[in-house]
């Protein structure tokens, strides 16, 4: 093999590389929660009942409330419980390119009928007014993990409102986040999927969960000159070879 030949075949690799750049925003681990619940954290309000479990099948993990089976695999998250709670379950994500959706399945069953979201209480279970809600937001990493505080919470992607389909799922949801992680390429933040009632039982299931490059979207100009350059490179010492 030529010296030539062995050039073109390290550019080979480079520019596999450079091309995975553009088609990767970041890494969720267990997206799919086929190893259980690796990689993500539960945090529960004191006092609550209840909390994220595994869903398999088609009954919910503590009363069998009958449910859809998950969308993708065999495993899903869900929360359920005997009494009132607040629950969230979470994942800090390195972001490394802010051209990004992010996308989730859920599936929502709300047994009081309708969603109640006091200003005020944000996602305290314990206050006197009611409070059933479900939420999914990008937040900080140094943020408590229920708040909703404006410093905090980077983008919102989703939330149910009084008024809002009381049951529906497992229903896809592709947000373009790209605006929030564009200006934090390089940082982790945090995807949180939230969950609190206590008016009655409220299941959120969660499965599917990635965050993904936005292919509608004109790459960043380091990444794009990078998987040209490698492009090029080949092409010229292909012809210099044949030459």
């Amino acid at each position: 093999m030529t010296r030539t030949s062995i050039r073109r075949y390290w550019l080979i690799p480079a520019f596999i590389f450079a091309c995975s750049a553009l088609s990767q925003a970041a890494t969720i681990v267990n997206g799919g929660f086929e190893s259980g619940l690796t990689g993500w954290t539960r945090a529960d309000q004191t006092g609550s009942e209840g909390s994220f479990l595994l869903q398999s099948g088609t009954t919910s993990p503590v009363n069998a409330f009958t449910v859809p089976a998950p969308p993708q695999g065999v495993n899903a998250a869900m929360t359920d419980a005997l009494g009132p709670g607040s629950h969230v379950l979470y994942q800090d994500f390195m972001v490394t390119t802010g051209d990004a959706l992010v996308n989730f399945s859920l599936f929502v069953n709300n047994l009081a009928e309708n969603f109640f979201v006091p200003a005020s209480a944000g996602l305290d279970f314990s206050t006197p007014a009611p409070n059933q809600q479900v939420r999914v937001d990008l937040i900080t990493t140094t943020a408590d993990p229920f708040s909703l505080a404006g410093a905090d919470v980077l983008q919102n992607l989703f939330v149910t409102a009084p008024g809002s389909a009381a049951t529906f799922g497992y229903s896809n949801f592709e947000v373009n986040a790209s605006a929030v992680l564009s200006t934090r390429v390089g940082q982790t933040v945090r995807l949180r999927f939230a969950e609190v009632d206590n008016v009655q039982n409220l299941n959120l299931g969660v499965d599917a969960v990635s965050v993904g490059a936005n292919v509608n979207v004109v790459p960043e100009p380091a990444t794009a000159a990078l998987a040209l350059g490698a492009l090029l490179a080949v092409t010229m010492i292909g012809r210099r070879r044949r030459a």
